[in-house]
């Protein structure tokens, strides 16, 4: 028979664990300097939430200490946790401590939550310590529109030319100010007054459309989508149903992040990845939802190498509509450069199935080749060729060489022959497709002499492209003409002395004229930046000299 427990036994021992418990001391909360050393750790350790979590509970238990502060900013910026970094950013102004860096999010920040005030009071301080002065006028005019100020772009006429901030991206902040201070007249004339065609000036016509169809003018923000490109057409076919496009500059804080992320964007193909970085985030901090801060910001991660956190930053946000394409080119870029190949090509293949854009099959294409899948690349730029909408793809010629490209280094030359040769029927004054022709038959050791001239051609088009001027010289090699070889080659390593092949192509016609001391100087040069496939060929030449075995294709 099973035992049972008498309900007063039950009784004492609850009881007598209550009393344990109650007995048992309380755990000491970690000190400071504890949480900063598990902090330190954590971040020497690549642990970056870990060290986010110890960063932000050393602030909590001492947030006057600017030493772990400053720590708990940079952290929070580079793992994008706005909470932290605004913590710590205000804990540096209180200590006089703060980087001017993070002035830029406390002004967003204190706008955020409306304190005005404290806003202009710290870009006072910064105009005062004479820091970011070429932001000055921006920063100035947004927090005057916060303040309602009757005239919120007079800091804008004093921006001078030579600023670095530039006429365009002055004119762009007044386009956007405007447009908040009820200036829709003004504003819509500055962004049709804008030069067109590159893609700034599309961001902005996107982003001025969808300010103004948030503030209910859908007449004025169609009147910025006209014209064929294809981010625009779909913005115009969005607004036309009553969609809403995301990405409005409806608030000062918002006109901040979208200032912030073209200067990140600008950063980041300058090379100044660390800044880029820390304004993109900024920029997300203030205005989670906008899709181009979104991309800006992945941009400047990817260009600080921070490719996972950059494709997450894509992953998560909204960019379909208008940025549904670049954030697919964005996206497959960063799924290439992390060797996830096989998603990189299901998200171009599922792209592709359900378009008829040239450009998506194009970009089908362009992954298939990245993967050496050139029988696949050559299907999908024959699909992009026959494809009903060809507005962003190449020219037509341009999708054939891509096509013939693909042929080639699938090994179907033939085929690949046919289609480069119809290119040259379309472009024949393209240097590039005669260049792309002409050293297609001299690798194959076809056609010289019709090679030859389509590279005479293609080099008087291009006198100065290094590629043309190395193919010619090749041609007047195989036809023996080394004199004339050695010189043309001569004037390619001048246009371009990194390039390995011409480096070995001269150094091949040195032998031919009997210079051999100068043919071994320019073999070893092709050695420091050649590819490890041309390497025995070259150390051989390099050790007994040149024979037909080892002569560059």
């Amino acid at each position: 028979m099973a035992r049972t427990i008498p309900i007063c036994s039950l009784a004492l021992l609850t009881f007598a664990a209550t009393d344990a418990v109650a007995a048992k001391p309380r755990p000491k909360q970690p000190t400071a300097l504890m949480s900063y050393m598990q902090a330190r750790v954590a971040d020497a350790d690549g642990k970056g939430a870990q060290a986010m979590r110890a960063y932000a509970a050393a602030l909590a238990a001492e947030s006057g200490n600017a030493v772990v502060a400053l720590r708990a900013l940079r952290t929070a910026v580079e793992l994008g946790d706005p909470t932290v970094a605004v913590a710590a950013a205000e804990t540096l102004a209180a200590a006089d401590a703060l980087p001017p860096d993070a002035a830029l999010l406390l002004v967003g920040s204190r706008l955020q939550r409306g304190d005005v005030p404290n806003a202009t009071a710290l870009v006072d301080r910064l105009e005062k310590g004479q820091q970011l002065q070429f932001l000055m006028p921006v920063l100035r005019s947004w927090v005057a529109l916060a303040a309602k100020a009757p005239d919120p772009t007079v800091a804008l006429d004093s921006a001078s030319p030579g600023s670095g901030l530039g006429v365009g991206a002055t004119l762009e902040q007044r386009t956007f100010i405007d447009l908040l201070a009820g200036k829709s007249i003004e504003a819509i004339s500055l962004v049709k007054s804008a030069p067109r065609g590159d893609g700034r000036s599309i961001i902005t016509r996107l982003t001025a459309a969808a300010t103004l169809q948030k503030l209910g003018d859908r007449a004025g923000a169609l009147s910025l989508l006209g014209g064929p490109d294809p981010s625009i057409t779909v913005a115009r076919q969005m607004v036309t149903a009553d969609r809403p496009l995301l990405g409005a500059i409806d608030t000062p804080v918002k006109g901040l992040a979208y200032f912030y992320a073209r200067i990140a964007n600008d950063l980041a193909r300058d090379g100044t990845a660390e800044m880029a970085m820390t304004l993109g985030r900024y920029a997300r901090f203030l205005d989670p939802a906008s899709p181009f801060v979104a991309a800006a910001e992945a941009q400047a991660l990817a260009a600080a190498e921070m490719d996972e956190a950059a494709l997450t930053v894509l992953q998560n946000a909204q960019l379909d509509g208008p940025y549904a394409n670049v954030a697919t080119e964005n996206r497959l870029a960063l799924l290439q450069r992390l060797n996830r190949n096989d998603e990189a090509i299901k998200i171009a293949l599922k792209s592709a199935e359900a378009s008829v854009r040239a450009s998506d099959f194009v970009r089908l294409g362009d992954v298939y080749s990245s993967q050496n899948q050139y029988a696949e690349a050559a299907k999908a730029y024959g699909q992009a060729l026959a494809a009903r909408d060809q507005r962003g793809a190449p020219q037509r010629w341009g999708l054939l060489m891509l096509r013939g490209s693909a042929l080639a280094k699938a090994g179907d030359w033939p085929a690949a022959e046919a289609v480069l040769r119809e290119a040259v029927a379309l472009a024949p004054n393209e240097p590039m497709i005669l260049n792309y022709l002409g050293y297609s038959l001299l690798e194959r050791r076809e056609d010289i002499a019709e090679a030859t001239e389509l590279l005479s051609r293609a080099s008087t088009l291009s006198p100065d492209d290094a590629a043309i001027t190395d193919s010619l010289g090749w041609a007047f090699y195989l036809t023996k003409d080394y004199d004339r070889a050695v010189a043309t080659l001569e004037r390619a390593v001048l246009a371009d002395p990194l390039e390995p092949n011409i480096g070995e192509h001269l150094g091949d016609a040195y032998w031919r004229a009997g210079r051999r001391i100068e043919a071994r100087y320019s073999w070893r040069a092709a050695i420091l930046t050649a590819e490890e496939d041309a390497m025995p060929r070259l150390k051989t030449k390099v050790d007994f000299g040149l024979t037909d075995k080892t002569e560059a294709r």
